[in-house]
């Protein structure tokens, strides 16, 4: 039997990674389940190599696992990072190097020890860390009141390039900075970047301008996840904590498209590299696959767990998307109460059954109750009353 294609990879909350295989619906855990663990959970992902064969994700306690496609299994070695405190934001491989970014602001490309490692601190509640694909040496970073930067790997010891808050607003009050997402334009020098107060807005790092040449305001809400449309320029696609995710062109700075369906926040979106597809997930357990033109969603599968992030393949393989029909059998199998894995629980518990009052039942205890209030009523009147007490005369 051949072994499955998967189109899609998808990291879970509870340190489970998914393959799924979008033709056919379907999707298997790529570790073994026993090992799930919340404090273990997915927090990012990038592929080894060019060839996409291997699969590198990074744990909620600093270590990194590689799954490799071609073999179906994880490789031995356990990769653990240590250097500033929190969690994974980012993770990337720069020349058969590991680069990590961590939330103090650590920023890190790794070496054979600490002392061929190079060092970057990117400023404290650090959110994101962006590798510009086409210079592999220039990386993105950002963050809570914590601007833009740029950096140069093979010069790091300051910012190549440091963005500037934009201009007071109408009260004359300042706007408070909180970047979420960071991507580098195709062909030009160009950053497009993704913020918690509901901003996408364009940098040029070229002009004498340090501020955003462009500035976008998109619903109400934080802009979560952001992710570059491959088949054709300047425009990208966002996604925010309400479940709503929208097609934005960075020409005209409008809205194009708005799409919706989700349940809850989505985490992470991957726009497919040659075609017009684009994946997401989220907090909600599903994987929705879009057509950005038509906003239909081809495709629709219930994973169990919250899903942090994902990557989407290049590889042709199986067609990636399923038929109608395939979606709407997926969508009755999520609404037909699968359990999730962190709510297992919830079956070993005893249900109380209620009982109902009749109607009849209910008029007898309300008589009741009525004789019961007249009866206290009576012997309170039939009990002697006392004489008033009168006040003693002063002498």
């Amino acid at each position: 039997m051949a072994a499955p294609m998967y189109n899609v990879f998808v990291g879970a909350e509870t340190g489970l990674l998914k393959g799924i295989t979008l033709k056919k619906a379907q999707w298997n855990n790529l570790n073994a389940i026993a090992s799930a663990d919340r404090e273990k959970g997915i927090c990012a992902m990038c592929w080894d190599n060019i060839d996409e064969s291997k699969v590198c994700f990074g744990l909620k306690n600093r270590q990194v696992l590689v799954y490799d496609i071609d073999t179906q299994s994880l490789e031995d070695k356990i990769h653990t990072f240590d250097g500033g405190i929190g969690k994974f934001r980012a993770l990337a491989k720069v020349e058969g190097r590991y680069l990590t970014a961590v939330e103090s602001g650590l920023v890190k490309l790794w070496g054979d020890d600490d002392e061929n490692s190079i060092h970057i601190e990117a400023g404290k509640d650090l959110f994101c860390m962006e590798q510009n694909p086409q210079k592999s040496h220039i990386i993105g970073t950002g963050g809570k009141e914590n601007e833009l930067k740029l950096w140069d790997l093979q010069r790091h010891s300051e910012p190549v390039f440091k963005a500037k808050n934009v201009k007071n607003d109408w009260l004359n009050l300042r706007v408070p900075v909180w970047v979420m997402g960071v991507k580098f334009l195709p062909g030009s020098d160009k950053v497009v970047t993704s913020t918690g107060h509901h901003q996408v807005r364009v940098y040029d790092p070229q002009s004498s301008q340090r501020r955003p040449v462009l500035d976008i305001e998109v619903d109400e809400y934080p802009l979560t996840a952001i992710s570059l449309r491959h088949d054709q320029d300047n425009q990208v696609l966002v996604g925010n904590t309400q479940g709503k995710m929208a097609l934005v062109d960075l020409r005209n700075g409008k809205v194009m498209q708005v799409y919706k369906g989700f349940a809850g926040g989505i985490r992470d979106i991957k726009c497919h590299p040659s075609k017009s597809l684009v994946a997401s997930c989220g907090l909600d357990r599903h994987l929705r696959i879009h057509d950005i033109d038509s906003k239909e969603m081809v495709n629709k599968l219930y994973l169990k767990s919250r899903l942090n992030c994902l990557l989407f393949s290049s590889k042709e393989g199986e067609n990636v998307s399923g038929s109608k029909s395939e979606v709407q059998e997926i969508e009755a199998d999520a609404e037909s109460g699968i359990e999730s894995d962190d709510e297992d629980v919830w079956e070993n518990l005893e249900q109380v059954q209620t009982k109902t009052v009749k109607k009849k039942e209910k008029e007898i205890i309300v008589k009741e109750h009525k004789e019961d209030r007249k009866r206290r009523k009576k012997k309170k009147s039939d009990q002697p009353k006392e004489a008033p007490m009168t006040a003693k005369k002063r002498k």
